[in-house]
């Protein structure tokens, strides 16, 4: 499994290779601007689709990359909070902005 290196101005994706020991960046070969990384799990939308493109900006900025995010179901008595189930990533900016608010602490630093 890898990385989608993602290009959010240009709206391109590439398939890049897992590397742990390695904090490379890639370069967009449209604008030379550094790429994000993002989960595999990413699958980009059409480039002429501006609203799914809006919402993958926004949730991006607010530190959600596509990684898996947990539903939280229960805390016990001795404060062990169990998670199940993974969140689905919302579809437009209305659900992208309940999103971030209901799993802001599951967001990436």
């Amino acid at each position: 499994m890898g990385y989608k290196s993602v290009c959010i101005d240009c709206r391109k994706s590439l398939n890049r290779p897992l590397e742990t020991d390695s904090d490379r960046l890639y370069p967009c070969s449209e604008c030379g601007k550094s790429m994000t990384l993002l989960s595999h799990r990413f699958r980009p939308p059409k480039k002429t689709d501006d609203k799914k493109w809006e919402v993958v900006q926004y949730l991006v900025e607010n530190g959600f990359r596509y990684d898996h995010i947990y539903q939280k179901i229960e805390t016990n008595s001795r404060g062990i909070t169990s998670y199940q189930n993974y969140a689905e990533y919302p579809k437009n900016i209305r659900e992208a902005k309940e999103f971030i608010e209901k799993y802001k602490e599951q967001a990436r630093k």
